[in-house]
């Protein structure tokens, strides 16, 4: 324990300020732009839990995208530095329609059937904007960091993006329940103009970091299949990934079967936000030396049993809010394990000249996979009653993927086992991260 403190205090007071600012505004912008905010404002707006499921589906698709930035890279000479910025710049739709969208129906200019349509386009277009930007930030750090300073840094910034906006969720979920009333959604303005100034800042940060220099793709192996341990992890992945796309929103399940306010589903958020950050930090530390693949496969098991739990949060339970809000913080600690160990598992396992092919599989992959869960659960959702028995085949069904995905994975020989690391030919040598510092 007294390692994984002072190793935390070595990167949050250290010489990785650039890496900080990056993860900080990125987990910022994520929580006050993202659908813990947005799928509850477009439910109150009259959207119907099928619709505001459609909507969520909008950046799964677009995920799909991702699997064009090697073709992207190439022709745009290796600059993944520019072309990384210029796809976090679209992420600035997202806030500013969401701004302008409050502003008009609370001036009575806009009516909210309009305001979800708008809404849904800036939810797509920022989400699938920032997500790839994301991904495109880990590759960046493979080409500016030894892998040895990668494997200290990536995981922790992924613990600060997943875990910091519950620091924020909290007071806007206040902020929502005391002022709904008086201020309609127009009360959602402040947290939209934040989570624009993260956007900006998130831009800023990435314009400070070193220069990832030109990037191959990987030209001459961009027709043929990618590695065997690549490509069997990556079917395990859309496994799981489907069964994520099937699981409903929780947020909109409260609202409609529960009878619970917006209020309550962004304290949701909020506390899966608080317990992602304390599984992610654990996680992100003892990550650096131990097997992502055990990882992975343990939290296929805990969201697969979570959200099956689901179940128990029915309307005929009096605690059925408290059980709902346990299950969160289950399914949340299980997300944070899995992201961590799929994009370390992704990295480790890259054979040499495919980690950026392998990177962008992965996410077009998984993108797809989460797009044609959700469909279904779109189509469920439109054709059975929105009621609670329909709820529970939904969450059986999410949980049971989740459980044949971990039956599938391959894992290592022990849990101290961390894989192999990137091959050095693919790594920038140590002498120039330390130039650039």
């Amino acid at each position: 324990m007294s390692k994984a403190i002072a190793d935390w205090r070595r990167f949050l007071t250290g010489r990785y300020a650039a890496f900080r600012t990056l993860a900080v505004s990125d987990a910022i912008a994520v929580a006050l732009n993202g659908d813990s905010l947005s799928i509850p404002l477009i439910t109150t707006l009259g959207a119907s839990p099928a619709l505001a499921t459609l909507i969520g589906l909008f950046p799964f698709v677009g995920g799909i995208l991702q699997g064009l930035v090697p073709t992207a890279l190439r022709r745009s000479g290796g600059d993944l530095r520019r072309l990384t910025i210029l796809i976090g710049a679209a992420a600035l739709l997202r806030p500013i329609l969401y701004i302008a969208v409050v502003i008009a129906i609370a001036a009575g200019v806009l009516p909210p059937l309009a305001g979800i349509g708008l809404i849904a386009i800036g939810f797509g277009v920022g989400a699938t904007a920032q997500a790839i930007a994301g991904a495109n930030v880990q590759t960046w750090f493979g080409r500016i960091l030894p892998e040895r300073e990668r494997r200290f840094v990536a995981p922790r910034a992924l613990a600060i993006q997943f875990g910091l906006g519950s620091v924020l969720l909290v007071p806007v979920a206040l902020l929502v329940r005391v002022g709904e009333q008086d201020w309609g959604v127009l009360i959602y303005a402040p947290a939209f103009v934040g989570g624009l100034a993260a956007s900006l800042l998130f831009l800023r940060a990435l314009r400070t970091l070193p220069r990832p220099g030109a990037v191959s793709a990987g030209r001459s192996a961009k027709s043929g299949p990618l590695s065997a341990p690549i490509r069997r992890f990556l079917r395990t992945n859309i496994i799981s990934a489907l069964g994520a796309g099937f699981a409903p929103y929780l947020s909109v399940y409260a609202i409609v079967v529960l009878k619970q306010d917006a209020a309550y589903a962004i304290l949701m958020a909020a506390i899966g936000s608080a317990a992602a950050l304390v599984g992610a930090v654990v996680i992100g530390n003892w990550l650096e030396r131990g097997s992502a693949s055990r990882l992975y496969r343990i939290s296929l098991i805990v969201r697969g049993v979570g959200m099956a739990s689901s179940a128990l949060a029915g309307p005929w339970n009096p605690y059925a809010p408290i059980v709902l809000l346990v299950v969160i913080v289950i399914i949340t600690v299980g997300f944070a394990a899995g992201m961590l160990s799929a994009q370390e598992r992704v990295l480790r396992l890259a054979a040499p000249g495919e980690s950026i092919r392998a990177q962008s599989a992965y996410g077009a992959t998984t993108a797809g996979a989460l797009a044609v869960g959700q469909l279904a659960g779109v189509i469920v959702l439109a054709l059975l009653p929105i009621a609670y028995p329909t709820y529970v085949g939904i969450f059986i069904v999410t949980g049971a993927l989740r459980l044949v995905a971990a039956a599938t994975a391959d894992v290592g020989d022990d849990w101290n086992t961390a894989t192999r690391i990137h091959h050095g030919e693919e790594m920038p040598a140590e002498a120039a991260f330390e130039s650039q510092r």
